[in-house]
């Protein structure tokens, strides 16, 4: 095809295409007001409420929503910390991903190593949204079951807290 024949059919479809975009314009002032952008976090219903914040659960996440009326921010107060070759879902397991039992916020998680699948279920907890620990397991004492956590971080094998556990 000859260049001055491309420019032939080129040409006109361009001319089409912008003058289109006017086309589907509508006139109305309406239309054309700007709509005020809602928190992502305004139509959902929160998954804990403790002292009148609210929190939600991420993508293995917490996030704290914080004011009243209008005044609302949100800031993210927990992420779960990342494991080589690991993928973190949200996952509680039978139970809720986010709670909060009185005393502990609690997010549950499941960890998938790649390649071989099956959740490594993590739980994480904190009392005042600023110390975290996370569950490895549970011991007895004195022939009574208790939960066992430790610091985030830490690389002891031991506990830094127990909490009996409670059977209904």
């Amino acid at each position: 095809m000859t260049k001055a024949l491309r420019i032939f059919f080129v040409l006109p479809v361009a001319a089409a295409l912008l003058t289109g975009c006017e086309f589907y314009k509508s006139g109305s002032v309406e239309s054309e007001k700007e709509v005020a952008p809602i928190a992502w976090w305004e139509p959902l219903e929160p998954d804990v409420t403790i002292n009148g914040d609210e929190f939600y659960a991420g993508t293995c996440s917490i996030t704290r929503v914080t004011g009243s009326g209008d005044e609302k921010t949100a800031e993210v107060i927990f992420k779960v910390p990342s494991r080589l070759f690991t993928q973190c879902t949200n996952s509680g397991r039978g139970k809720k991903v986010l709670d909060y039992d009185g005393e502990y916020i609690i997010l549950r998680v499941c960890e998938i190593a790649y390649g071989a699948g099956g959740c490594g279920g993590d739980s994480y907890r904190s009392a005042d949204f600023e110390n975290w620990e996370e569950h490895i397991g549970v011991t007895w004492i004195n022939g009574e079951e208790y939960e066992a956590w430790r610091k985030v971080g830490s690389k002891s094998s031991k506990a830094d807290s127990v909490k009996k556990v409670v059977r209904e």
